[in-house]
């Protein structure tokens, strides 16, 4: 099996975009994941099955036909769950595998609705960055249902961070970065965020807030903590992708308003009007084992807001806004108690150089 740094290096020039000899070194770089026939290669060689390049499809599609390593069928087992491509119906079935029959992750603490899929495998689908500790989870290239109308846009591979950055994860990039105090107020209004706060020359987070998303951030103090992770703030398709699938479902878990997945319902354990740590309410994950892409926080995403954006998306116009007033805000808050403002494909906006006790951020990674 290669090594996990060969690895990386074939996935970048899988996704090479060099003019002329681009293809070639995309091909090249397909032929040493499908050799390697081992778990880690089976994400990226799902994720080909998509692209536009029929030999890269082709080489693909030979390597998981020929998969044997037990950790690796279960990968390709759950990639089957993220993708529904019907190719991967077929080689798990030619493979005698069972073949998962509900696009959604095992939930901690209950039943798993995919038997066959190991934690192991689970894990295969993540990436570990080790500046600043955060999980991201594998979103494979290829078509989902966006929008209202459930239009199809076709996404490039990327990475989507498990949970929102929390108030421990933003009190080390302030500490590694000492902003002066024009820098730190631009990034977050520290005199309104009762989590964090300086003690001499170290910034602190309170304990019992440790894991709770950190709010009151800018777009600008998400995009600097992004950016000093090494990672970047989602553009807003690649936020819905990661919060409804490729179906094109209204909520994380499915097409029904389900009380107490995103929060609890009033008189259970927890009041619904609170912020909760970013790993509460497991049942609610979306396809991909996201937590809370609705019903905690509002969440930056590196667009400008445009609200006609959407009509030129379904036209195959995938560029982003270049500019605008306002900064796009995806997922539904606490407060929302109505099931139309918590939907996956809900979108607002806000003054991006304010921040706001209902906005906090998640990370994402490109290829």
């Amino acid at each position: 099996m290669a090594k996990v740094s060969s690895i990386q290096k074939w996935v970048g020039q899988l996704n090479s975009r060099v003019p002329f000899v681009g293809k070639d070194i995309a091909r090249s770089a397909c032929q040493k994941l499908a050799a390697d026939k081992g778990p880690l290669t089976v994400p990226f060689l799902v994720s080909a099955l998509a692209n536009k390049d029929q030999q890269i499809r082709t080489i693909a599609e030979n390597a998981l036909e020929s998969l044997t390593d037990p950790d690796a069928l279960d990968a390709l087992a759950l990639g089957y769950t993220f993708t529904q491509q019907e190719s991967l119906h077929r080689i798990l079935e030619s493979l005698g595998r069972n073949v998962p029959v509900r696009p959604e992750l095992s939930s901690v603490g209950q039943p798993s609705a995919v038997a066959t899929v190991s934690g192991t495998a689970e894990q295969v689908w993540q990436f570990h960055n080790k500046r600043d500790e955060t999980l991201l989870a594998f979103v494979p290239e290829g078509d989902f249902l966006a929008g209202r109308e459930k239009f199809r846009v076709h996404l490039p591979a990327y990475y989507l961070a498990l949970t929102c950055v929390t108030n421990t994860q933003y009190v080390k990039f302030l500490d590694r970065r000492c902003p002066d105090p024009a820098q730190l107020k631009k990034w977050i209004n520290l005199k309104q965020c009762d989590a964090i706060y300086k003690e001499n020359n170290t910034y602190k987070v309170h304990p019992d807030k440790a894991e709770f998303p950190v709010i009151w951030t800018t777009w600008e103090g998400a995009a600097a903590y992004s950016k000093w992770a090494g990672l970047k703030l989602p553009t807003e398709l690649e936020w819905e992708k990661g919060a409804r699938g490729v179906d094109g479902r209204l909520y994380p878990w499915g097409d029904e308003w389900e009380a107490g997945r995103p929060r609890a319902e009033e008189g259970t354990e927890r009041k619904p009007e609170e912020i909760t740590s970013v790993l509460s309410y497991p049942t609610g994950r979306s396809p991909y084992g996201l937590y809370q892409m609705i019903g905690n926080v509002y969440e930056w995403c590196l667009d400008w807001y445009q609200e006609s954006a959407y009509q030129r998306y379904s036209q195959s116009d995938l560029k982003s806004p270049q500019k605008g007033e306002h900064k796009v805000l995806r997922g539904g808050p606490w407060c929302f108690g109505t099931p139309a403002h918590l939907r996956t494909e809900y979108r607002k906006s806000t003054v991006w150089r304010a921040g706001t006790p209902l906005c906090g951020f998640r990370c994402a990674k490109s290829l």
